[in-house]
């Protein structure tokens, strides 16, 4: 007998990169003083493997999958959080928030010597790689769970 629980059809459409950039500009809005790199190692842990990450896991999978140090997540951290910069300063209810960390994405590209044509394609790639690390990883549990019913 079927488990009257369980909803039927389709699987659900997997992760984009639209996605991915949504949970990280949500994580640096929820935190505002978050850095995108800290001096010491991060000792974020995702709070459940099996489970959908939450707006926090999204930083760690980010470390996982593209490397604590990469410029590709660089790049997208940075501009999740000049991204939520941008969001709490027009938001009516959170304008008293002046003091928001952080600074543009054209100040970052000067800073670093990057332009900004180079950002934008890190940027992508990295999103690109993380929602297709979330797709596979989702498509392996899909397959173990298959595997396991049988």
């Amino acid at each position: 007998m079927a488990n009257p629980l369980r909803i039927e059809g389709p699987d659900p459409p997997g992760m984009t990169c639209a996605d991915v950039e949504r949970w990280l500009v949500a994580a640096f809005m929820a935190f505002t003083v978050a850095p995108v790199f800290s001096l010491r190692a991060n000792r974020l842990q995702a709070t459940d493997q099996d489970a959908a990450p939450g707006t926090f896991d999204w930083i760690t999978f980010s470390a996982d999958v593209l490397g604590r140090s990469s410029v590709e997540r660089l790049a997208l951290l940075t501009w999740a959080r000049s991204k939520s910069r941008r969001r709490i300063r027009r938001h009516r209810g959170l304008r008293a928030l002046k003091e928001v960390p952080g600074g543009t994405v054209t100040d970052f590209c000067e800073e670093a010597g990057w332009k900004r044509r180079t950002f934008d394609r890190r940027r992508k790639r990295a999103c690109r790689r993380l929602a297709d690390a979330w797709n596979e990883r989702r498509q392996a549990e899909r397959q173990e769970l298959n595997w396991r019913n049988q």
